[in-house]
């Protein structure tokens, strides 16, 4: 469908060029007497609406290569091609263009190609947006599913601890440490007892 819009936007731009070169050419008396179309008056306003022309045949040519642009330009150019088919039928039914010859061909061809080209470009735009939004949706869906998936996700086991290492106990040898302390006897007198004297009175 975007590709249909785009190329819908590429001869709307032809289009549009064509008619702003020859809108530039207003103060030409003898171009607008060949072709059987009415001259604009004064010649003023036909060459800035024709130059208003090869601006939005540019504009349309953007939105052919940029598709970004493509959605909104061919919603509001197809909006104002469809008006102006509108206007172009009313002057020729029921006011009167002065128009001749060939100019009768002209005007209706032209109005005829202004409104398909708004036929397919207002509802084409539509469905792209609505396509481009019902994806712009889904895309974040998704993403908002893949971030509670990830954050749901278990955490990763972590190493189990080392275990708790005992050290060997060591006995501290006697005196170092309390409740350790040995009690030491008392050192015998060399001095010989009294009853040791009694037994040799006399040495």
């Amino acid at each position: 469908m975007k590709v249909l819009l785009r190329a819908v936007l590429f001869l709307d731009a032809v289009l549009d060029l064509l008619l702003g070169i020859v809108l530039l050419l207003s103060p030409f008396t003898t171009f607008y007497s060949a072709l059987q179309l009415p001259q604009p008056q004064p010649a003023l306003y036909g060459q800035l609406l024709g130059v208003a022309l090869i601006g939005l045949a540019l504009l349309l040519w953007q939105a052919t290569v940029n598709g970004q642009l493509t959605v909104a330009v061919a919603r509001t150019v197809g909006q104002v091609n469809l008006v102006s088919a509108v206007l172009i039928v009313a002057w020729m039914l029921m006011l009167d263009l002065p128009v001749q010859g060939a100019g009768k061909i002209w005007l209706p061809v032209l109005a005829a190609v202004l409104a398909f080209f708004a036929a397919v470009q207002i509802p084409a735009a539509k469905r792209v947006r609505v396509r481009e939004r019902a994806q712009r949706e889904q895309q974040a869906l998704q993403k908002d599913t893949q971030n509670k998936d990830a954050g749901a996700a278990p955490a990763a086991r972590r190493p189990p601890s080392p275990e708790y290492r005992r050290e060997p106990g060591i006995t501290p040898p006697p005196g170092y440490g309390p409740g350790t302390e040995v009690m030491t006897e008392p050192a015998l007198d060399d001095t010989p007892s009294a009853h040791h004297a009694r037994q040799n009175p006399h040495p």
